[in-house]
């Protein structure tokens, strides 16, 4: 940090101190993530972990060759066999986004140590998933049986744990990894969705417009909201490599490179088997005419479609089309997506997942509509446990004997350790 640059740790404590320790509005937000500056940082504080010029530039050739002869853009996304496609039944513009928001959500640590037969599994039309499309698996089997868990409304209901519990029921002796803390997740993002975009009077109202088109019969008023009582990785069947994630076109080829380097990375024998792997409800609305009441006529029951929470929705919104704005919204508002942490003195971002959630935004959408990003370039590499491994069979990492010894023996890093960071 320059001698001229503000300390933001320094004008948190003073904001604080003064009782200004709110949360930003989302049109002060910037558009920089900082992520590219801070890896700089570390990069440029590493003890363990440095970079080999000639390994960088045989892996530059070996890339160079693949984006040459494969295609990348934004349509790859949709080539993954269980990403649902936009269009297709249940699954217009607004279900599309809370599909992706509650996919990114739970998207993390797949962590096991089982073999590929043990480990956690769904299955899904005829085919068993494990890991990240283990999840995805979940999600679209439970839209099909009627558990809808991209159902904003259930997320801080008291069945919310029977609900996931369902939904991601396997078909092994081994449960889903971290099923508590994707729990605690929802909850989190549930309550910080309904406090500051939606919910509440909004939700309201959208459904009042809605109802005013075409409700001929009077109706009693519809509340939206569920009253309460009150933190990417790729694996395809049975855990291998997975090719089909998100790629990007010329101005973002990030996840194009993560996709090139899991194929280099198919010869990384020690660490195969430690792989990490709103359809909308039905509302009984009353529906009474007066006169018919009055003359003890019976009171009629009807049905219609609820209108979704559109919270999520307001989020994009407030992005303003920038994807560096979005990311730094995600990380703010949501502790969830706030990965960041602190390294030889100074607080530094990543921002996985909040970055997933931008780019899939983008890639499902086709960077139009919900997916409009006038600076997808803003994204970076996204920094999971795989990418490393990918970056040192390619010979582009080098590690101290202290790490390389540590990885050998394979045995876990510390999270937080300066270890930890200098990989990511």
């Amino acid at each position: 940090m320059s001698d001229d640059e503000a300390d933001p740790e320094l004008i948190a404590l003073l904001r604080s101190h003064l009782g200004l320790d709110t949360q930003p509005s989302a049109n002060v937000i910037s558009s920089s993530t900082g992520v590219l500056a801070d890896a700089e940082y570390i990069y440029n504080n590493s003890i363990d972990v440095s970079v080999s010029m000639s390994g960088t530039q045989s892996a530059a050739v070996e890339l160079y060759n693949h984006f040459t002869s494969r295609y990348y853009s934004a349509k790859s996304w949709n080539d993954h066999p269980l990403h649902p496609t936009l269009g297709e039944e249940g699954f217009d513009d607004e279900a599309m986004v809370r599909f992706v928001f509650t996919m990114d959500l739970l998207n993390f640590s797949f962590w096991s140590e089982l073999g590929n037969e043990e480990r956690w599994q769904i299955e899904w039309r005829g085919e068993r998933w494990t890991g990240y499309s283990g999840m995805v698996a979940g999600l679209r089997k439970g839209l099909e049986e009627g558990r809808d868990l991209t159902d904003l409304g259930v997320w801080e209901g008291e069945a919310l744990e029977a609900l996931v519990g369902e939904v991601f029921r396997g078909e092994t002796g081994e449960g889903m990894p971290m099923l508590r803390e994707r729990c605690d997740v929802l909850r989190q993002a549930g309550r910080v969705l309904r406090e500051r975009f939606g919910g509440g009077n909004q939700d309201r109202d959208d459904l009042a417009e809605g109802d005013n088109d075409n409700m001929p019969m009077s109706t009693v008023d519809i509340d939206d909201t569920v009253t309460i009582d009150e933190p990417r990785s790729h694996e395809s069947r049975h855990g291998e490599p997975n090719e089909s994630g998100p790629e990007h076109s010329y101005k973002d080829v990030s996840t194009a490179a993560s996709d090139v380097l899991e194929v280099a990375s198919e010869t990384a024998e020690s660490a195969e088997h430690r792989d990490e792997g709103e359809i909308v409800g039905s509302a009984s609305v009353l529906a009474v005419d007066p006169t018919e009441e009055e003359s003890g006529k019976a009171m009629a029951t009807q049905s219609r479609p609820r209108r979704p929470n559109r919270s999520v929705i307001r989020l994009i919104e407030q992005a303003d089309h920038s994807a560096g704005k979005l990311v730094n919204m995600l990380a703010e508002y949501f502790p969830c997506f706030r990965d960041e942490t602190r390294f030889e003195g100074r607080r530094v971002r990543f921002l996985k997942r909040a970055q997933i959630f931008v780019a899939d935004l983008w890639a499902a959408f086709g960077g139009r509509g919900y997916g409009q990003f006038d600076d997808i370039e803003q994204l970076t590499m996204f920094a999971d446990y795989r990418v490393p491994q990918m970056l040192y069979n390619l010979g582009v990492l080098q590690y101290s004997p202290p790490l390389s010894a540590r990885i050998s023996r394979h045995e876990e890093v510390p999270p937080g350790h300066s270890w930890e960071i200098e990989l990511r």
